[in-house]
């Protein structure tokens, strides 16, 4: 029998939805806990053997699972152009943002051996059922970072930057889009039967901004990946409607936008999400409540349960086998 997961993707309608979650592996599960008791965020990113390993751990705990994203960091690529990227317990540090880095300067692939490396022992060990998934962030989301130099309250620095240096900000824009599409197809190229592209920052464009400058951006990396199914998730509460020409299977729908509305505006779109992760938060009750009104919204329409975002550390593991049970039975 195909993966679940890889039929919904190529379009196909299940009784119930396949389901993973964003943030899988991670801080929720104890186990998780126990291996970054003994190393550094870094350590574990470029230990293929750990990345495996924690990638593996929710797919042991939770069998109802039916995706292993695989554990890595979006800013890899920041790192691959000369960044000199640190991750400590404060969020992420850029050693030289992008004005300081030669727009000319070639990706450094080697960085990314370690996370395909991972994805190969993650594959060889994955039950039958279970699809393989990549990931990479997004051309705004990398330039936001880039250009700031650490986490921000408002972006104001790179958002100010795309029109202060219009052509310099495209121009990075261009080589960011052909970095995220060069590792994406890595990760496929090592085992990843589908990829989804992260715009965590959309949300801090306005929609004319996001629409003019980022998405065309968006287009430039999916248009380079076709090995594989793609999914897109621009974290934001308005998803535009210029989203639904974009060369990808599917959209992961943000937790702000109800799925029915989705449904709606993007009717030939593969769609996943979008229960708030905020509601497992709240108890077996109200997450499985909450869960049961997504899956029934989306009957009859190709969907993949998910969050609207990444499991948050304080999750109870409880919760979320509850939430597994539901969007199942």
């Amino acid at each position: 029998m195909p993966q679940s997961l890889l039929r919904v993707l190529n379009g196909e309608v299940l009784d119930k939805p396949p389901v993973w979650f964003m943030r899988q592996a991670g801080r929720f599960l104890p186990e998780y806990r126990a291996v970054r008791a003994k190393v550094t965020f870094e350590q574990l990113l470029n230990d293929s053997d750990l990345a495996a390993e924690v990638t593996l751990q929710p797919i042991r705990r939770f069998p109802q699972i039916d995706g292993a994203i695989i554990f890595s960091d979006i800013l890899v690529i920041l790192d691959a152009l000369g960044c000199e990227v640190t991750i400590p317990e404060g969020g992420p540090r850029i050693g030289k943002t992008l004005d300081q880095i030669d727009i000319n300067r070639p990706l450094d692939e080697k960085v990314f051996e370690p996370v395909c490396d991972a994805i190969r022992k993650v594959k060889a060990n994955l039950p039958a059922k279970v699809t393989m998934l990549g990931f990479a962030g997004a051309p705004w989301t990398l330039l936001a970072y880039g250009i700031e130099g650490k986490g921000s309250k408002n972006w104001a620095k790179a958002k100010a930057f795309i029109h202060q240096n219009p052509v310099l900000a495209q121009k990075w824009m261009d080589k960011l889009a052909d970095a995220a599409a060069r590792l994406l197809n890595l990760h496929i190229e090592a085992g990843a039967q589908g990829v989804q592209l992260f715009d965590t920052w959309a949300g801090e464009l306005d929609a004319d901004d996001y629409a003019t400058f980022a998405l065309p951006s968006v287009k430039r990396t999916l248009s380079q990946v076709t090995a594989a199914p793609t999914l897109f998730f621009a974290r934001t509460g308005y998803l535009p409607d210029s989203l639904n020409d974009l060369p990808c299977k599917g959209l992961a729908v943000p937790w702000q936008v109800p799925i029915s509305e989705a449904r709606r505006r993007f009717p030939r779109m593969v769609l996943q999400g979008n229960l708030d992760p905020v509601a497992l938060l709240a108890g077996k009750e109200t997450a499985t409540r909450k869960a049961r009104a997504i899956v029934d919204a989306m009957k009859g329409h190709p969907h993949i349960f998910n969050l609207g975002h990444g499991l948050t550390p304080e999750t109870d593991p409880a919760v979320v086998a509850a939430v597994l049970d539901e969007v199942k039975a």
